[in-house]
């Protein structure tokens, strides 16, 4: 079984767009960072619901779910390892036509991905750096991080990045 492809099957019949992030997604943009997951982000916020009946469709597939504040992860046969995010920014209509298409996934633009990476850890920080670099469209870029209270990050990356804002 092919485990991505069956995890992204089931989140796609549940109705949900599904977005590669991560580092994943940096490499679509030619910024290249190790990873051994995939980090899924699905366009629908929380609720018990929606965890409960793709938990049970998952398990019913063999796979091991585990719940996190932040989504759920999928462990599968082969150290197969994949982070469903629950939506970390609106998915509104300016996020999905921003969006590019890749196989089975959408990937967010690289200023909803720098967005995103905002929010995360160090390493998220230093990935955002990098991206931002690759930004094309500064004002959408500002918005959206004011928007998700992210200017000051926003702008300390910047400037570790060399980038005026």
């Amino acid at each position: 079984m092919d485990v991505l492809a069956a995890v992204v099957e089931v989140l796609k019949a549940e109705g949900l767009e599904v977005y590669l992030i991560g580092a994943r997604a940096m490499a679509f943009y030619g910024v290249v960072r190790e990873t051994r997951d995939w980090d899924l982000m699905i366009d629908a916020p929380y609720t018990p619901q929606l965890r409960d009946r793709l938990t049970r469709r998952l398990r019913e597939l063999g796979l091991d779910v585990r719940w996190s504040w932040w989504g759920f992860s999928v462990e599968g046969p082969h150290g197969v390892h994949i982070d469903i995010n629950y939506a970390a920014l609106p998915v509104d209509d300016e996020f999905r036509r921003r969006a590019n298409s890749y196989g089975i996934f959408k990937v967010p633009s690289v200023e909803d991905l720098v967005v995103m990476k905002l929010m995360g850890r160090e390493k998220d920080l230093k990935d955002a750096v990098k991206l931002l670099r690759l930004v094309s469209d500064f004002e959408y870029l500002r918005r959206r991080a004011e928007e998700a209270g992210l200017l000051k990050e926003l702008k300390k990356a910047a400037a570790r990045a060399g980038v005026k804002i």
